[in-house]
């Protein structure tokens, strides 16, 4: 294939892979702020490997068993007293959701129960801003089987153009590698 032919088209090919690894997040940033506030925020099955594990947690994934969906399971391996100042194992939450649910209250609800393997007995939750408040830490006692926790809390309108928020779980204090089973974390804005 003669030169003039084969760059452009190879510019096209790498164009078009591009675009198709760009597509799975359109859906989110689509959103407008009229949206979120309706919608809400859903974190479950196979979204749940977008969650990050900062340094001191860490987070696998156990496939669902039949018609159970993809499971989460979070662990600390660092005192949370140690460990630099994160949001734990978190969701990401783009700038269109702190538009979006900023100024209103928010119920924040984990899907969660202890996990089988080292069972968890409690975790702490919360939501978290950039510069414009956080709800804190929300302390919970894990059951053995599947429960919601759940805590409001009232967020601040965004200054200037609106940053990320970070919904969080520090899956145990003493970092001693206990676990967790995460099925789902939803928030909506209550009216």
């Amino acid at each position: 294939m003669r030169d003039r032919f084969f760059y452009p088209l190879l510019v096209l090919v790498i164009a078009g892979i591009i675009g198709l690894g760009l597509l799975p997040g359109i859906r989110h940033t689509n959103l407008y702020p009229v949206d979120i506030v309706a919608e809400g925020y859903l974190l479950e099955g196979a979204d749940l490997q977008k969650l990050t594990a900062a340094p001191g947690t860490a987070i696998s994934f156990v496939d669902g068993v039949a018609d159970l969906p993809l499971l989460a399971v979070l662990s600390s391996n660092n005192p949370r007293r140690f460990a630099p100042a994160s949001a734990g194992v978190f969701g990401t939450l783009g700038p269109n959701y702190e538009a979006g649910f900023g100024g209103h209250t928010l119920e924040i609800t984990i899907t969660a129960r202890a996990g089988r393997a080292k069972p968890l007995d409690t975790f702490k939750a919360g939501y978290f801003t950039v510069g414009v408040g956080d709800s804190g830490w929300q302390n919970f006692t894990l059951s053995e089987d599947f429960a919601d926790y759940k805590f409001t809390f009232k967020t601040n309108p965004p200054k200037g153009d609106p940053g990320n928020d970070f919904v969080g779980i520090w899956p145990g204090d003493a970092g001693t590698g206990e676990t967790m089973e995460l099925k789902s974390i939803r928030i909506e804005v209550l009216q």
